[in-house]
């Protein structure tokens, strides 16, 4: 493919866009200076258009078709054209189609244009005729007109002299345009029922053979057609094709039409016509009963008095005072695709004024200044203001303000209609933007640093308006938010509502905000799988958009992690964060009339910790904001619990005790640094956890033997705990872990009994022996002499061993055993027999 074929192909997949140079040349890779020279080749092919002034922008035509010829073919008669469309190529014929509208709109000429649009796509061959009747000629003489249109017969009537066609032999093969069809006699239309059925029908006098034809028929009327056509008749024409009247046209196609009867008279005349920008608007602006005919009458007489007043001159101005400077020259070669020309006097003062709006906020001015240097600059185009587009634009804008700023956000704009009347013509004159303003970024920075959360508020609702916004859009900013920015702006904090499902946290939304009358809250509803990393992300974007200078983040979300949420967002962002999982209309509505009075953070979340027993708060950095100790047993938050028990009964500690499932304990351990636990003084649980961090973690299994008592201990003291108390945690640990673990395996005995009885049995033992025991044997022990009273209870123990008393260590220790256990032995009537005692000896030699 040739390089300028490549490029051509560029601009065509971008019809869009517009383009400039550089950018095309970066697309293609090819240098500027090339690129410059092929651009000039697609434009003298009249392949491509291109914008006035610096830097020049380009774009492609799309192919051109007969119904290109149509101003307003890609617009306000797209759907009109797609109408046409269907009746041309719907297999096998296409169908009829009746096009109406008042007098002057261009019925005949669309009629004609469906015709070549035929030839064009080949659907009909090119010498395929087009026959056209006006019906009104014959109103006064159907029978003329059925002679007319269907032909007759020799002898048919007097005067009959041979056979004659009628139009409809004529148009075999092509299209019959009937126009003013209101005026055909219901007899002439239900002859016509068979030309639609089967493509028959008889000439005057015939009534044998029937003429058979291959025909596409278009009607056309000013009339309702529901007043003058039969419904048998309206039945058989599927399309119906309204036009609208001249006034009722976008202004920029008035203009366009304008332009080109100028250029109609420019070859007629073979002169150039000099007119200002605003006298084309002015003309386009005028009401015409006759709609474009009268338009281009009133051209042909405006521009025969300006030809008569300055005749044999080449340029030929048209109107007294006109500066020849900024006067549009209209020749023969001009051409409506040239609209751009009048498009760039607008643009000059929508982009002029942005560069006053720009110089405005960097001096600080008032939003009230900044709306006025908006009403000035309306005020200097408001030749430009097109009554059609303010018609549909004005409910529009009426609706989006309404539904997105009053009933979601609370927002009152308190617009009169005079400014509604202002927004609408504003909104229109996107249509005249063809390229970028200059210094929009610049612009956009600006107003977003000065009026964050107003402007996050607007463009929500440029989101919802139509067609999609510009550049220009932005400068009307200050119009629509002058009355409430500054009570906007007040609110010193980021709300945020998010909820699973899809309307929960809006609902709630709408109603907070409107019962505090201002936009406090911003709501997301989430997908139900939606993760702590999806919300997230939904928070940082909006926290960017909205760019606020915020003091912090109020956040009430529905169901989730209360942790990971917290910890999550505050990665993302150095402010204050108070996170709620407990979304209800009435905590929002709490939280939004504390943030409208402008409470501090602090005590709004004081104030949050306290709405109820089924809801999390957290506010703080890291775990928590009180020195705490931690409980996380791998078996469950049922030992954990119990061994919080332990701490809050046997420690004099006021740290804030926090059980969590130790599969949260290791998530939270793993996402964080060892700032989160700052305020944490210990870890205790039922496991070697390992880690990277520096934390004080204890398992409560290590706790018994020596080394790990010690550390354990070490701890405590260190956090101001007394020594008894910590030897007591110590049997309190003993305690509970004997009973957790004979729990299952005694029959009958009670464990919460017995393991008195066997505590005391240990303690005589050291306090005899004068050791002391480690946490691993004591619970060795209790375990052991637990199972065995209940054993010997059971008379499940073994007989005597004449082997025990073999030297005198054996028999102090058998001879001190039965003293201990005599209470025991009476307390249940049974004997500890010496095997039992054996066993007790073996477990106790190496430590007495």
């Amino acid at each position: 493919m040739a390089a300028i074929d490549n490029l051509y192909e560029v601009l065509k997949s971008n019809v869009d866009q517009e383009l400039n140079t550089e950018e095309i040349a970066r697309k293609v890779g090819l240098s500027r200076s090339v690129v410059s020279g092929y651009l000039a080749q697609l434009y003298k092919k009249n392949l491509v258009t291109k914008t006035t002034g610096r830097p020049v922008y380009w774009k492609a035509l799309k192919p051109r078709t007969p119904f290109s010829d149509l101003i307003g073919y890609d617009d306000s008669l797209k759907l009109n054209i797609e109408k046409a469309m269907q009746s041309i190529v719907y297999p096998p014929n296409g169908f009829p189609v009746i096009i109406t509208g008042p007098s002057g709109v261009g019925k005949s000429f669309l009629a004609k244009k469906i015709y070549e649009e035929a030839v064009f796509l080949g659907k009909i061959d090119k010498d395929s005729p087009f026959v056209t009747l006006n019906t009104a000629d014959y109103a006064n003489n159907t029978d003329l007109l059925s002679s007319v249109l269907f032909g007759y017969k020799k002898g048919a009537f007097t005067g009959a002299e041979k056979d004659m066609p009628g139009l409809l032999d004529k148009a075999n093969n092509g299209y019959l345009f009937l126009d003013e069809v209101h005026r055909l006699s219901k007899t002439n239309q239900e002859k016509l029922f068979s030309v639609f059925d089967n493509g028959t029908f008889y000439p005057l006098g015939e009534v044998n053979k029937p003429h058979h034809v291959n025909i596409r028929l278009i009607f056309a009327t000013t009339e309702d057609i529901s007043n003058y056509l039969l419904k048998t008749f309206l039945r058989r024409i599927p399309m119906r094709i309204e036009l609208s009247s001249y006034k009722e046209r976008p202004l920029y196609e008035r203009i366009q039409i304008v332009l080109h009867c100028l250029q109609t008279e420019a070859q007629k005349s073979n002169v150039t016509y000099l007119i200002s920008p605003n006298k084309i608007s002015e003309i386009a602006n005028q009401d015409y009963p006759g709609n474009i005919g009268q338009v281009a009458n009133n051209i042909k007489m405006l521009c025969s008095k300006g030809f008569t007043e300055n005749e044999n001159k080449k340029e030929i101005p048209l109107e007294k005072y006109l500066s020849i400077e900024k006067a549009i020259k209209v020749d023969k070669n001009f051409g409506i695709n040239n609209f751009n020309i009048i498009s760039a006097s607008v643009f000059d003062e929508l982009e002029h004024a942005q560069d006053k709006l720009i110089e405005a906020l960097k001096q600080g001015k008032t939003i009230d200044d900044c709306q006025l240097i908006d009403f000035n600059y309306l005020r200097k185009i408001k030749d430009f203001s097109d009554s059609a587009v303010n018609k549909v634009l004005v409910p529009h804008l009426k609706n989006t303000i309404n539904k997105t700023l009053k009933e979601t956000y609370g927002v009152n704009l308190s617009l009169n209609e005079n400014i509604i009347f202002q927004l609408s013509f504003a909104f229109s004159l996107g249509k005249f933007q063809t390229k970028p303003f200059k210094n929009t970024d610049k612009f956009l920075r600006l107003i977003k640093h000065k009026y964050p959360r107003s402007f996050y508020l607007y463009t929500k609702f440029l989101e919802k308006i139509t067609p999609k916004p510009t550049d220009s859009d932005y400068l009307w900013f200050f119009i629509m938010f002058a009355n409430v920015a500054k009570k906007i702006e007040e609110v010193e904090y980021s709300c945020i509502l998010l909820a699973h499902g899809t309307s929960t946290a809006n609902s709630i939304q709408k109603v907070v905000n409107n019962l505090v009358n201002n936009y406090i809250f911003e709501a997301f509803d989430m997908p139900i799988d939606a993760s702590v990393n999806d919300i997230n992300k939904k928070v940082k974007e909006y926290l960017e958009k909205q760019n606020a200078h915020d003091k912090g983040i109020l956040l009430i979300f529905d169901m989730g992690s209360l942790n990971q949420m917290f910890t999550k967002i505050k990665k993302s962002s150095n402010k204050q964060l108070l996170v709620i999982n407990n979304l209800t209309t009435s905590i929002a509505l709490d939280i939004a009339m504390r943030v409208e009075r402008k409470e501090q953070f602090n005590e709004i979340a004081e104030k949050a910790e306290k709405y109820g027993r089924y809801m999390g708060v957290q506010y703080y950095e890291g775990l928590s904001n009180k020195r705490n100790i931690i409980v996380s047993c791998l078996s469950g938050i049922g030992l954990s619990s119990a061994i919080k028990k332990i701490i809050q009964t046997t420690l004099s500690t006021n740290r804030q005790i926090i059980t969590m499932n130790y599969r949260k304990l290791r998530t939270i351990v793993d996402n964080n640094n060892e700032s989160f636990f700052k305020n944490t003084d210990l870890i205790v649980t039922t496991t070697n956890f390992k880690t990277k961090l520096s934390l004080p973690i204890i398992n409560i299994y290590n706790v018994l033997d020596k080394v790990g008592f010690n550390q354990l201990k070490s701890d405590l003291l260190e956090m101001g705990e007394d020594s008894k108390n910590v030897d007591n945690l110590m049997e309190k640990f003993l305690e509970f872990l004997t009973i957790e673990g004979i729990k299952g395996r005694l029959q009958f005995l009670n464990p919460n009994i017995v393991i008195n009885e066997v505590q005391s049995v240990v303690q005589k033992y050291q306090d005899y022996y004068n050791v002391g025991f480690s946490g691993k044997l004591k619970l060795n022990l209790y375990m052991h002499l637990s199972l065995m009273i209940e054993r010997v209870l059971l008379n499940q123990g073994q007989g005597q061993r004449t082997d025990f008393k073999i030297n005198d260590k054996q028999r102090e220790f058998y001879s001190v055993s039965k003293t201990i256990f005599k209470p025991i032995e009476m307390k249940y009537n049974i004997d500890i027999t010496e095997f039992e005692i054996s066993l007790l000896y073996e477990l106790l030699a190496d430590f007495i």
